[in-house]
């Protein structure tokens, strides 16, 4: 069963990061559109204000939709496209005074901040091939602006290296953001796991436990735990160092994950003491698997090890459906496992209060 992520993950907070950015982006941009169409109407260049209007008018409109569907795309595409009109209306018109290809240079920005390192670099050569088309192929009946050939070498080149340097820094930026999210998620594993054996530690197996219990209130999908710790284990590191009894700790965390299925948690719960979680799994079953697992153990060669001695465990198992929490539930089987050590240890304890050792429920 794999560990359950943490509340809010790094993709959630970039997402809110970007839907903050596009709404700041986006009102600032229409308002912009907005006071320069006024501005092309008071100086009568109603094409330039038309373009202005009825690009505010669609970002305003891909905002809104973003807003209420909370779908991403809407707002950055819906900003982008308009923008993409306006940077090749400008350099075609020449604006006002022919300064409309000034604009240009935040307008690629724009597009850099809203679609991010890989899309920013494909709109940035789409950007460059336009301009390019526009200023230099000859008798384009579009094309009202005239430029002198320095300005339009100059204006080339200066958004390629405008294009280079923004291009890196999203590079940067996209870089670190993924080294952060790869480390927030190694510490995040390495928070919900046991450092010796790999297996899940106490909280990773809380979480499950709660998605289950969760799962069992609302759909009635029973899950069981298996309580189990190695008898004597005392003795084995008194005997052959704690170094060696690293190792068996090890090796039993080997044999239990491979014997369980690929859904069945297995956690390091303390010490020499494992829990066991198998969802979907009534209690009668749970006992068969605990069953299993003794034989396992019992079977185990240590001497690839270092130790000579043979080892056992001790059991207890119980299912949510006899218990009525999470607390419950561990507390009875604890109990169960102490009743099987009570009982002469290598046990698994049945429900009813007897020694089930034959791998069968009877």
């Amino acid at each position: 069963m794999p560990l359950s992520r943490s509340r809010v993950s790094i993709k959630e907070i970039d997402q809110t990061r970007n839907f903050k950015a596009i709404n700041m982006i986006g009102l600032a941009g229409v308002a912009f559109l907005l006071f320069f169409g006024a501005n092309a109407i008071f100086q009568e260049n109603y094409l330039l204000a038309a373009v202005l209007f009825g690009s505010s008018a669609f970002g305003l409109f891909s905002i809104l939709l973003m807003q209420s569907t909370r779908n991403y795309g809407y707002g950055s595409y819906g900003i982008s496209i308009p923008v993409i009109i306006v940077f090749a209306y400008l350099i075609a018109s020449g604006g006002v005074e022919n300064t409309g290809p000034l604009w240009c240079y935040s307008l690629f920005l724009i597009i850099m901040l809203l679609q991010g390192f890989k899309k920013g670099v494909m709109a940035f050569f789409g950007l460059l091939i336009v301009a390019i088309v526009l200023m230099f192929y000859p008798n384009l009946s579009f094309v009202s602006a005239e430029y002198s050939q320095t300005f339009k070498i100059r204006f080339i080149a200066s958004f390629i290296a405008l294009g280079i340097m923004a291009s890196l820094y999203e590079y940067l930026r996209w870089k670190s953001q993924n080294d952060y999210v790869a480390i927030s998620h190694e510490l995040e594993l390495a928070s919900r796991t046991d450092t010796l054996t790999g297996l899940a530690n106490r909280r990773a197996m809380q979480a499950s436990l709660e998605i289950e219990q969760s799962l069992f209130f609302r759909h009635g999908h029973p899950f069981s735990i298996i309580m189990m710790d190695l008898d004597h284990f005392k003795q084995i590191n008194d005997r052959y160092g704690h170094g060696k009894g690293d190792e068996l700790l090890i090796q039993i965390a080997r044999l239990l994950s491979k014997e369980v299925r690929q859904q069945d948690l297995v956690c390091r719960w303390g010490g020499e003491e494992f829990l066991i979680l198998l969802p979907q799994t009534n209690q009668e079953h749970s006992l068969v698997v605990a069953e299993k697992l003794r034989k396992a153990i019992e079977a185990i060669d240590l001497e690839v090890i270092g130790i000579a001695d043979s080892v056992t465990a001790s059991f207890g198992v119980e299912c949510i459906s006899a218990t009525r929490n999470i607390s419950e539930l561990i507390a009875e089987s604890d109990r169960k496992l102490y009743e099987a050590k009570r009982h002469g240890r290598n046990q698994v304890f049945d429900p009813a209060g007897r020694i089930c050792a034959t791998g069968t429920v009877e």
